[in-house]
């Protein structure tokens, strides 16, 4: 199979290149039932183009992880590490899910759910109490995420 250039290959590029569907399968060495079917074929990633993704994608997991051992160190003070309030630091807030805070799916289906889990949540990391002002901050982000999809989901307003 031959390698493609940089270039993005179409179906009109492929028929003025070539005189005929017969000739431009076989100079590429491909099968294919039609000129769509060919040019998907030539600009779909090779092989080698995906291990590279998957070494970058891997390196990239790896610093994460790294990222998160330091932070998970710097902010654990003896044995009672706090895993919602790492997650809502604002390095870890954007890669977080609302399981890592402990809220469950019914806070994104009634806004009565997605208010108890914000109080729930802002009575422990309101300044006030101990908690940092990016954590509440988050926490008042978080709310509106959940309001937002209780609204798209079409939710319950109670």
């Amino acid at each position: 199979m031959a390698t493609k250039s940089n270039s993005q290959y179409t179906e009109k590029t492929l028929k003025d290149q070539f005189k005929s569907f017969k000739q431009a399968k076989s100079h590429f060495g491909l099968k294919a039932r039609s000129w769509r079917a060919l040019a998907d074929k030539l600009n779909s990633p090779s092989a080698a183009d995906l291990e590279a993704q998957l070494v970058e994608l891997n390196k990239q997991i790896a610093q994460l992880e790294a990222e998160n051992e330091q932070l998970r160190k710097r902010f654990a003070f003896g044995k009672n590490f706090d895993e919602v309030g790492f997650w809502l630091l604002d390095r870890n807030f954007e890669r977080a899910k609302f399981d890592d805070f402990g809220i469950g799916i019914a806070a994104t289906e009634m806004a009565s759910a997605a208010q108890k889990a914000y109080k729930k949540l802002a009575q422990k990391y309101h300044p006030d109490n101990g908690g940092l002002p990016e954590q509440m901050a988050n926490v008042n982000r978080l709310k509106s995420q959940m309001l937002s999809l209780v609204k798209t989901n079409g939710g319950m307003d109670l």
